[in-house]
């Protein structure tokens, strides 16, 4: 998944901070298809080739921002103060255009919450089935009159489950991850650098494809370090992993060293 500039410049801040007496130098100028995004350079010359992406679910990312990304969403005719889940596929123009309809309807009837065991059943719970909506609820009260907040329901695995000892759960998963098709640009880049080390940068959104017993060690403050080794292609020799969390700490892998961890940046 493509990031934004802001999200490379805190990658390269983060691996100045780590690595200390290298710069972390620009290549990616837009001059050629293919580039990786960044060198290691020390003492003038370049001994590695750095490649970021992103371990994102697309799909919720663009569903979020299409609803959220415009401020605080007041629907006028509405008492407000819905916080509302929707499924990762559901149309963001078709719930903004029929959803405030769908709310009022809950208010004209006095229903305050819905969802698998509470709230109406036949022509409304059609309806909300066709928009997507996992479940809504009207808190009593509001600052905000008219307001809807709008979330995504992530399903089990990522949402929560078995916290673990170690972080062996996201070395495992990682190495699965960079082996599925849609790395396959990653690794030809790093390829084609001609680097003796080929670092790649993972970033984990909160909307991520990670399971949530490999994305847990890297959100949670001092999560455990893996003690298994990832196994990665081998286009790769390095390893980089944070969350985009403000909690938790980055994992890095080298082959001289294993696992360290290395703080993020604000």
């Amino acid at each position: 998944m493509q990031r934004t500039r802001g999200e490379e410049q805190w990658v390269q801040a983060c691996m100045q901070a780590a690595l200390p007496g290298v710069e972390v130098r620009h290549h990616d100028d837009g001059s050629r298809p293919g580039m990786h995004d960044f060198d290691l350079v020390r003492d003038g010359q370049r001994f590695a080739a750095v490649e970021v992406t992103a371990a994102a679910d697309a799909a919720s990312i663009e569903l979020w921002k299409l609803l959220n990304g415009g401020g605080r969403w007041i629907q006028g005719g509405l008492a407000g103060g819905w916080m509302v889940s929707l499924i990762p596929t559901s149309r963001a123009k078709r719930v903004r255009a029929e959803l405030p309809k769908f709310l009022a309807e809950l208010e004209r009837t006095g229903i305050q919450q819905l969802s698998e065991v509470h709230g109406p059943t036949g022509e409304l719970s059609d309806r909300a089935e066709r928009l997507g909506i996992v479940s809504a609820y009207q808190s009593p009260a509001t600052d905000f009159p008219g307001s809807i907040y709008c979330t995504i329901s992530l399903p089990p695995e990522q949402s929560g489950g078995f916290v673990p000892d170690t972080g062996d759960a996201f070395a495992h998963w990682v190495g699965d991850w960079l082996r599925e098709p849609q790395r396959v640009d990653n690794l030809r880049k790093l390829q084609r650098s001609g680097a003796a080390e080929r670092h790649l940068f993972l970033l984990l959104p909160g909307f991520t494809t990670a399971p949530f017993e490999a994305f847990d060690p890297l959100i949670r403050p001092e999560g455990p370090l893996p003690e298994a080794a990832p196994q990665l292609p081998e286009e790769i020799t390095h390893l980089w992993a944070m969350s985009t969390w403000s909690t938790g700490d980055g994992f890095h892998w080298s082959p001289e060293a294993g696992w360290n961890r290395f703080s993020k940046i604000a």
